[in-house]
């Protein structure tokens, strides 16, 4: 199998990152695969983007791309993808959300299947915490209304409509970099599965098991950040319908 490339956008995640790259590295060494990390900095505030030069020191396989301000996960993830020389790609999100499905994510990429993705709508994916906060029950409410807009609006056969789960494998189609997407914040996930959708390529969805995060950079009552999200999700929706 061809090498790896691993994308993972990062923003203020000091805390954490270090236990995600072990917890990362010892899942690649228990599937035995060739790879490469590519951890795109967001323009975090914190030393996330100091921690990720140590760790690159430690581990010869790591890139580090930095953008000077904060610009956007889709805008992080796709300068990733275009910095990669490899045709396949998994994207995950820097919390490792879904690390336990990366096994067959990795198992269909062998199979040259062109896009893999987690999808908590499956009939047998399961929420593992069900007591959920009044914010996390909001959260899960605004995933299902996106789930809706998309299956209302465009022509995608994602059961359920679950498009934004932070885990994907694909195999890069050419000219990628030449590709102009819409989104720049928050839907890349959105554009991928709708510009393999029309391109007729193979997508498969697999279960999971996930929680709904307790806290998240999106704020659920910060309504210019909300517009944002909603502008972007109908710019792409239209540029989409037009195709």
């Amino acid at each position: 199998m061809n090498k790896i490339t691993f994308i993972i956008p990062c923003y203020n995640c000091e805390s954490y990152i270090v236990n995600s790259y072990n917890k990362l590295r010892k899942e690649i060494r228990k599937l035995n695969i060739k790879y490469e990390i590519i951890f795109v900095d967001d323009g975090s505030k914190d030393k996330t983007f100091y921690i990720l030069n140590n760790l690159k020191k430690k581990n010869k396989y790591i890139k580090i791309l930095r953008n000077k301000k904060n610009s956007g996960k889709s805008f992080s993830v796709i300068k990733g993808i275009n910095k990669s020389k490899n045709n396949k790609i998994i994207m995950i999100d820097c919390d490792l959300p879904y690390l336990s499905s990366l096994r067959k994510i990795i198992f269909y990429l062998k199979k040259n299947v062109d896009l893999i993705i987690v999808n908590r709508k499956l009939k047998n994916s399961s929420m593992i915490n069900k007591n959920l906060s009044f914010y996390q029950l909001i959260r899960y409410l605004i995933g299902a209304l996106i789930a809706f807009i998309n299956l209302r609006f465009l022509n995608i056969k994602i059961v359920g409509g679950d498009t934004q789960a932070g885990l994907k494998g694909f195999i890069k189609i050419k000219n990628f970099h030449k590709i102009k997407f819409i989104s720049k914040k928050f839907f890349f996930d959105l554009e991928l599965v709708n510009l393999y959708s029309l391109r007729k390529l193979k997508i498969i969805s697999i279960k999971c098991k996930y929680n709904i995060p307790k806290e998240s950079s999106i704020k659920i009552f910060d309504i210019k950040k909300n517009l944002l999200i909603l502008n972007e999700l109908f710019r792409v929706i239209y540029n989409y319908k037009k195709i």
